[in-house]
This record gives C-alpha cells, sequence and structure tokens, in this order.
C-alpha cells in the first residue's frame, strides 16, 4: 500500500507517441518478467516486444530514432487534502477573474506564469533510459557485408504522426552504380528486401547442412544484395544527338511494325472481343515519308522538325514495337534498333521542360514513351514521363472532361500507366483521385469496344486505393479502424470488380480466355491480390518458421488467417497458369514487362509457401479456379526460371537477375525447409487474447500430447514440424506419391486427424523422429542466449504488428 508522498517512475500518457496502458494487464514479478518494463516509443505503438535497450533491437535494425518516455514524479496524497487543494484552486480563479476581467489577458497572464515555471525546472527533468543489456548481433552473411550506400528510410517516431508511422517502410536501395531511389512499401523491390532480411537472419540454419549437396546458385548472391536492387532503372537509354528524326523505315516494315504493336498492346488488331486494355492512339495509319526540302531555303533546322513534331509518336511506336518484337530467336539488326526509334523521337520533342512547345497531342507521345521505358526496365524514367504527360494534360484540363473520345481513352490510359508505377514504385500517384472528372471511357463509331479499357481504368482505381490507403503511401481516407478495414475495403472492392465483368471479360471453366487482353486484366487482378494479403502471408511464414526453434506458451494459429494466406499462393498459381496459357496462344509472342513482373511475384510466394506448414484446410473449389498440375509448386517455380532465362538470351539485364534471384531463393528455401527443428523449450510470452492462437487441430498436430484437449496455459514443448519434416523427406524420393498423400491428410477432417495423432503410440512417434532427423553432428542446436534465438522470438512472440504501414492486429 503506497505512503503519502511516495515518488514512483511512471510513463507519461500521450496519446500522440504512446498508446494507452492495457487495462488486463497484471504485476509481473520482475524474476517472471519476459518483457521490459517500459518500452520505447516506437515499440509500444506497434505492440511489439522491445528488448530495452538504447537503442532497443526493433529501432536499430530499423534505424529509427529509439525515444523512451520522460520520467514524472507520481505523489499520493490524502482525499481531503486533494480535496481542500480543489477548492482553494477554484476560490484562486474565481479571485482572478474578478481582478482580470479580460479573458485573453487571464490567459497571457497564466501562460508566462506556465513558462516561468517550466523553465525553473527544465534542469530537474530527465529522459528515462532503461539499463543497458549486452547482446550478441544477428549472424549476417560474411562474405558479402552490406554497402555503405545501401540504407533504409524511416520517418522519426517521436512526432506526431507516430501512430501512423510504419515498421516496414519504404527504403532507400541503391542500384548497380550506387544510384540511390526511394522505393515505397508496394514496390517489389522493398519486400524483396525484406526478404533478404529474413534470409540473412536464418543464414547460420541455411549453411550449417553439410548433408545437403552444394548448388551452383547456393543464395550468397542474394543475400549480398541487401540494400540494393538488381537492376539498371538508373542507366540511362541509348542517347546519340546526332540521329535523324526525319529518316523513317520502309513503308512495309512501318505497317508491319504498327500492326504488331496494335496486336501487342491495344486492340489485337481488332480481334480481342474486350477491345483491348490500352488505347494509345492511330496506329493503323502509315506516316508520310518527310520532305525537308519542300521548305524554304533559309529555314532553320528546328522549324523542319516542329513541323514533322508528329512522327515521335510513330518512332516511339516503333520501338515499342521492335522492343516487344526481341526474342532469342529474333534479335533486331543492329541490337540496339528500338533505342535509335527511341532517340529520334526524344529529338522530335526537344526540351521536355519547354511548356511552350507542348501541346495535348504530345500527351499521347509521352505516355507511349513511358511504356517503352517500362519495357526497358527503366522504371525511374518512365516515372518522369509518364508524370510529365500528366501535367501537360491537366494543363490542358483533360482530367475534367474537355476532350473526344480518343482523348479521354489516351488520358485513361495514362492515368492506368501513372497508377501501375505508383505501385510498382510505392510512391504517390502524379494526380489523386478526386481531381480526375473525367467520364469512362465509352463505345463510339469507327474504336474499338471500350469494355476492357473501361475495367482496366477501375482495375488501376483499386491499385491507387490499395497502394494510397491501404499502406498509407498517400492515404486520403482517413476514417478510423487502421489497416483492417482498408485491407477489408480493398478485398471487397476487387471482389465486386470480379463480379461485374461483362461476359467478353470474364475468364472460361479452365480458367483462361482466347482474348489475350483478358487474360493480361486477370493477371492485374492477381497482382493485386497478392499485393494485398503478401503482408499477412510474409507474418505467416515468419512466424511458422519461428516455431520451429522457439517452443511457445502461446501459438499464432495459422488457420485463423488461412483464407487470406490461400488467397495469396491461390492467386499465385492462377497468375502461373495464365502466364503458360498466354505463351501458349502467342505461339512466338514473349510476355511484356507486365507479365514478366506478375510470373516473378507469383514464384515467390510459391517458395515462400514452401516453409509454411502442410496441414491446411483444402481450399474451397472456385467457378474459375485453374486446374492443378500433379507436379504442384516445382514445375511453377521452374516455369518461373525458364521463363527468365529464355528472356535474359536477348541480353535483358532484368530477366537475368530475376532468374538470378529465383535461383538462389529456391536454394535457400530448399535448405531452410529440410532443416530439422531445434527447440528449446522455454517459455516465450504469456497467455493472450489476441485472435489466431492456438487451436486443438494445431497443437494436437504440432506436438506429441496425450490429452484430448491441448491447453496454452502451462509450459510446454512445442514440436510443430516433425510430421511436416517427414512429409519432405518422403518427398524426395517419391514425387508422385506426395501430391496424394497431401490432400489425403487435407481432406480428412481435423478431429478425425486429432484421433489418429492421439492413438498412434509414443514409440512409434519417437522412431520416425530419428529416422529423418540427422545425425547429432549434424544438427544446428538453437539456443535461449543466441542471437538468432532472440530474433526468432521476437518474431514468434510480437502479435500486433505494423502491417500496411499501420496497425493490423494479427
Amino acid at each position: 500500500m503506497q505512503q503519502p508522498h511516495e515518488q514512483q517512475q511512471t510513463e507519461t500518457p500521450s496519446r500522440a507517441s504512446r498508446l494507452p496502458v492495457n487495462p488486463r494487464r497484471h504485476k509481473v514479478a520482475p524474476e517472471q518478467r519476459k518483457r521490459v518494463a517500459t518500452a520505447c516509443n516506437s515499440c509500444n505503438v506497434r505492440r511489439i516486444k522491445c528488448s530495452g535497450e538504447k537503442p532497443c533491437r526493433q529501432c536499430r535494425s530499423s534505424s529509427r530514432d529509439c525515444v523512451y518516455p520522460t520520467v514524472i514524479e507520481k505523489v499520493a496524497v490524502a482525499r481531503n487534502e486533494l480535496e481542500d487543494l480543489r477548492r482553494r484552486c477554484e476560490a484562486a480563479e474565481r479571485v482572478l477573474q474578478i481582478k482580470v476581467p479580460d479573458a485573453a489577458e487571464r490567459r497571457q497572464l497564466l501562460q508566462q506564469e506556465l513558462d516561468n515555471t517550466t523553465s525553473s525546472r527544465a534542469g530537474s527533468s530527465s529522459s528515462f533510459t532503461p539499463p543497458q543489456q549486452h547482446r550478441q548481433p544477428v549472424p549476417q552473411p560474411q562474405p558479402q557485408p552490406q554497402p555503405q550506400h545501401a540504407q533504409s528510410w524511416r520517418p522519426d517516431p517521436s512526432g506526431s504522426d507516430a501512430e501512423a508511422s510504419p515498421a516496414n517502410d519504404g527504403r532507400m536501395l541503391s542500384d548497380l552504380d550506387g544510384n540511390a531511389r526511394f522505393l515505397g512499401e508496394t514496390s517489389g523491390a522493398t519486400f524483396l528486401d525484406c526478404l533478404k532480411e529474413f534470409m540473412s537472419t536464418v543464414f547460420p540454419l541455411a549453411y550449417n547442412r553439410p548433408w545437403l549437396s552444394p548448388t551452383p546458385n547456393n543464395g550468397s548472391t542474394f543475400l549480398a544484395s541487401l540494400g540494393r536492387y538488381q537492376t539498371y532503372d538508373s542507366r540511362p537509354v541509348y542517347e546519340d544527338t546526332n540521329v535523324d528524326p526525319l529518316v523513317l523505315p520502309s513503308r512495309r516494315d512501318m505497317s508491319v511494325m504498327l500492326n504488331d504493336l496494335r496486336f501487342f498492346i491495344q486492340d489485337g488488331s481488332g480481334t480481342f472481343p474486350c477491345g483491348g486494355i490500352y488505347w494509345w492512339g492511330d496506329l493503323g495509319s502509315v506516316p508520310v515519308d518527310p520532305n525537308p526540302g519542300s521548305f524554304p531555303a533559309g529555314a532553320s533546322r528546328q522549324d523542319v522538325l516542329d513541323k514533322y513534331r508528329h512522327l515521335a509518336f510513330y518512332h516511339t511506336a516503333f520501338a515499342v514495337a521492335c522492343q516487344a518484337n526481341t526474342t532469342a530467336a529474333r534479335m533486331p539488326d543492329p541490337p540496339d534498333l528500338s533505342q535509335v526509334y527511341f532517340a529520334r523521337a526524344r529529338r522530335l520533342l526537344g526540351n521536355p521542360l519547354d511548356i511552350t512547345s507542348w501541346t495535348i497531342s504530345d500527351v499521347a507521345v509521352l505516355a507511349l514513351m513511358g511504356f517503352y521505358l517500362i519495357e526497358m526496365n527503366r522504371r525511374d524514367a518512365a516515372y518522369m514521363y509518364v508524370s510529365n504527360a500528366m501535367h501537360i494534360a491537366m494543363m490542358h484540363g483533360a482530367h475534367r472532361g474537355w476532350l473526344d473520345e480518343r482523348g479521354k481513352r489516351v488520358f485513361w490510359t495514362l492515368y492506368i500507366l501513372d497508377r501501375w508505377l505508383s505501385c510498382l514504385m510505392g510512391r504517390p500517384p502524379t494526380i489523386s483521385e478526386d481531381a480526375v472528372r473525367l467520364p469512362l471511357p465509352c463505345d463510339a463509331p469507327s474504336l474499338p469496344p471500350a469494355a476492357g479499357l473501361r475495367a482496366h481504368v477501375e482495375l488501376a482505381r483499386i491499385s491507387g486505393h490499395i497502394v494510397c490507403n491501404t499502406y498509407r503511401v498517400a492515404p486520403y481516407d482517413h476514417h478510423p479502424a487502421g489497416a483492417a478495414r482498408h485491407v477489408e475495403r480493398a478485398l471487397q472492392m476487387l471482389e465486386t470488380w470480379l463480379s461485374s465483368l461483362p461476359p467478353t471479360l470474364q475468364l472460361t471453366v479452365n480458367g483462361a480466355s482466347t482474348d489475350p487482353a483478358c487474360c493480361l486484366l486477370h493477371m492485374n487482378y492477381n497482382q493485386l491480390l497478392v499485393l494485398l494479403v503478401r503482408p499477412i502471408f510474409f507474418v505467416a511464414v515468419k512466424k511458422a518458421f519461428a516455431e520451429r526453434y522457439v517452443a511457445l506458451e502461446r501459438h499464432w494459429n495459422i488457420e485463423h488467417h488461412s483464407p487470406r494466406i490461400r488467397a495469396c499462393s491461390d492467386a499465385a498459381r492462377r497468375n502461373l497458369y495464365l502466364a503458360r496459357w498466354l505463351l501458349k496462344l502467342g505461339g512466338s509472342r514473349k510476355l511484356l514487362q507486365a507479365g514478366l513482373h506478375h510470373v516473378f511475384n507469383a514464384a515467390i510466394i510459391l517458395m515462400l509457401e514452401e516453409l509454411l506448414p502442410q496441414h491446411q484446410p483444402q481450399p474451397q473449389p472456385q467457378p474459375q479456379a485453374p486446374p492443378l498440375s500433379p507436379s504442384a509448386e516445382s514445375d511453377d517455380v521452374a516455369f518461373a526460371i525458364g521463363v527468365f532465362d529464355e528472356e535474359s538470351k536477348t541480353g535483358s539485364n532484368y530477366a537475368r537477375d530475376c532468374a538470378t534471384v529465383l535461383k538462389d531463393l529456391r536454394s535457400l528455401i530448399q535448405r531452410l525447409r529440410h532443416a530439422p527443428p531445434g527447440i528449446v523449450p522455454v517459455r516465450v510470452g504469456g497467455p493472450s487474447s489476441t485472435p489466431g492462437l492456438s487451436t486443438p487441430e494445431d497443437v494436437t498436430l504440432g506436438a506429441r500430447s496425450t490429452s484430448s484437449t491441448p491447453t496454452t496455459t502451462g509450459p510446454r514443448e512445442y514440436h510443430p514440424h516433425h510430421h511436416h519434416h517427414h512429409q519432405h523427406q518422403h518427398h524426395l524420393h517419391q514425387p508422385h506419391q506426395p501430391h496424394q498423400h497431401h490432400q489425403h491428410h487435407q481432406q480428412q477432417p481435423p478431429l478425425q486427424l486429432q484421433q489418429q495423432q492421439q492413438q498412434q503410440p509414443q514409440p512409434q512417434q519417437q522412431q520416425q523422429q530419428q529416422a529423418f532427423a540427422p545425425s547429432p553432428g549434424l544438427h544446428f542446436q538453437v539456443n535461449e542466449g543466441d542471437a538468432i534465438y532472440q530474433e526468432l522470438a521476437m518474431w514468434a512472440d510480437n502479435t500486433d504488428l505494423q502491417l500496411y504501414s499501420n496497425n493490423y492486429l494479427i
């Protein structure tokens, strides 16, 4: 019981920088504490475990300022003394009001007195610094240190926006030339960097497996690129000021290239039932050869170029067509032919900052140039071109509707590119959603059907909502309820979009369509679904892997989130199925950049899925779900690697780097997947009411228990992956039977599976573990005092993570 005037250290309850104390918490003895008494502000608002250091482990790994709450003195006084002080205060306020009737003057006097009091006590105030704890750093791969120019961008958590400051913010990543660029939360490069951090942490578990034979792609290249992105985004394209922009190919070559381009990226030369998902302009007419001799003798070179400025559109079209037709079997001559065309177009347009020379007709040219730069993997340059085109369009009022149907379609195509690059780079879009007041495309004479473009615009709007509101890149929806509401809202928007598609855009019963534009549109939809639930999926992977090495009193139930996790992996499978279909449908046609992007992300998801527990309920059949091949994910990943290997034969650095990443990641996951669990039977965390904690199914499948109703209230040894390890060993020797075996277990009800596990004799279970576990000399034990154990415990124990740059209760 506290005595009067007893002093106690407490935290300042500031809602701007800290969350309120959980009223359900109870006093814990110091010797039984698993967490520090006072967490820093950053860990507090994220509800994650703080190590108590200055800076703590979380802030140090995320490059955030580690700020602890200030200390105030809490004094306990008698109730009668408190009441007497209140009466005296009220009397003093009444006297002050009588002596100083003016309210503004009273406030000024009070403020001056408060300032004087604060300044006199400034020397006695201090920041609370918890005792330092000696901890070992997380092991990193030694052969490839992180480059000094690589860094992660983090906001100041002590500001007024601390509650919105994310734990997985965008990053300043450097390319191979050392150019640093900001890539936001939705960027694939940012997600890969988070994945590299995860793999670097578990690096010892992956490389202390001498019984696995070495592979050419052992993952070292992937781990060495932490803090970098393996692309050439910042490198300039072909630059030659001596190119002649008035030189055109033969009329036959121009006609062939324009027809090819119209088939690739517009309306399929009139064969696509949906009318295509882009509209660039008139790709059916061949330009007339220029005749500079018709100009007066005194005409300047610039006057001649201005006269034929419209040829910039065709030169850009030739560049895109040349790039789209480039395959290993059909290389252009010269190899940089597309860049020559692009240089001619840029020469005709002139200075991009000279606003006096730009017209509304140049919007289509700049949009097509942005598309070409995307195909050349110059995304930063494309970001600038598309942004410039959008500003020119707004200068001419295109966003308000002062256009005909052709101009309207060009603007909406530009809008789609703007939203695509915003999602690709994790950056705010050029124009806000509320600023666009242009009607959607509609059918018109002499133009292709507008159904495909209209559906693409609506999907781009959903993409903008996911980037801006779900990931908080540039939020414009400030309603309460955090990221969970935005995730559910985005899922509902995607479901509504899919269910409202016209017949020309719906897939057949086999999950495909003879319209390539329709297939690509559905691949975009699947990619947005992957992007939306990928943070939950990745947290599930980290927690499932951590629980193989850390014994928990509370267990995060993956089944609670299985619909979201399954939706992510199913969308990835559908995209790889559609990619196969498109390559088969197009014959010699290759996948363009958007298709390659979807294939790469899908392969990453399917490889990470191998680290999840295999005991998941059988997914409900979907009306348009593609049939899965008997070889399951292994063929899908091999197909994705083959796509990039084939594309790399054209000299594409992007394809070569993507293939290397996939091969390295496959090698790492193979090692982690077959790594035996090294559980240390200690208690981590305590009882929790967080939704999704352990259920009887998980406990029965994960631990050897003789009780018919396992409980999580007492300490126990948890071995969630012994049976999982047994299955994987069986997979290595019998490649066709495991699929049937896996389906058999999926179709069994959980209760029946529990009874089978409980009725199995204990000696037989031990015999199974000994049969598939490696010898003691090859076992990498994870001990409680190890740095890697502490990191795994952090993954397994955190229940409130900062997903989507906002609090999302998992």
